[in-house]
């Protein structure tokens, strides 16, 4: 990879929101929060734990805290429109989805990114850099689950259509929105390995191109990968090798 300037490159965050700007979009009293807190529990639960876990990466990286928790807690703002449609969502038992057409319901699915950054335009105290960021925290994956149901000769069509992380910040949210995923379905099976679910994902992520146009050092990705290890042995008090996880 390519050495990148101290914080950022052309493409990546300028930053212009102040922290004191952003504290009261994380007021668990701010109206926007409440809603979403109150239409998507499960999703909200989700972006709290990933708020809590980007603390860690952004002591290690000397990132903006306030404007990366925003960032986390807002990311799956869209899902407000639809939240039945994703799993976090749901009763047990409850699957939406079961009788849909898997075209269908990757399309339901890949457009919580556009309603959220509808949501968050309609929204005066939202700045416009962090909207950029959010948008890009899935990049151009594939939403596997539903290109496997479809059976799919042309996984590429379940893509979502975003722009992948142009910013250290963006990259960062990413990494961390799937690795939670992830860590907490296998921990509901019994098959967490924490080390392997970071690696895993990060090389996942390199290998399918999501972090191309990213200006980081294998340096901060080392310490992204330290980071969240230890947030892992917090929440799932599971012992993690630190020594294989900064590999």
């Amino acid at each position: 990879m390519a050495e990148p300037k101290k914080k950022t490159n052309e493409e990546e965050s300028q930053n212009p929101s102040q922290p004191h700007e952003l504290a009261g979009l994380l007021d668990t009293s701010y109206p926007l929060l409440q809603e979403f807190r109150d239409s998507c529990p499960g999703s909200y639960k989700h972006s709290q734990t990933v708020a809590g876990m980007v603390e860690g990466i952004c002591t290690r990286l000397e990132m903006d805290v306030t404007y990366m928790k925003v960032a986390a807690f807002y990311h799956d703002i869209g899902k407000m429109w639809n939240p039945k449609y994703f799993t976090e969502n749901q009763l047990e038992n409850e699957d939406p989805h079961a009788d849909l057409d898997p075209w269908i319901s990757y399309q339901l699915i890949t457009r919580h990114i556009s309603d959220g950054v509808n949501i968050l335009l309609n929204n005066n105290d939202f700045p416009r850099d962090l909207i950029q960021v959010i948008s890009q925290h899935h990049g151009i994956s594939i939403v596997k689950y539903f290109a496997s149901k479809a059976k799919s000769d042309n996984v590429d069509q379940f893509r979502y259509k975003c722009t992948k992380p142009r910013s250290v910040e963006a990259a960062v949210l990413m990494i961390v929105d799937h690795v939670e995923a992830t860590s907490r379905s296998l921990y509901q099976y019994n098959k967490l390995d924490p080390t392997k679910v970071i690696d895993d994902t990060i090389t996942d992520l390199l290998d399918d191109g999501q972090l191309d146009d990213v200006v980081i050092q294998l340096g901060a990705l080392k310490k992204i990968k330290e980071a969240l290890a230890k947030e892992l042995e917090g929440m799932y008090q599971k012992r993690v090798d630190y020594d294989n996880a900064g590999k």
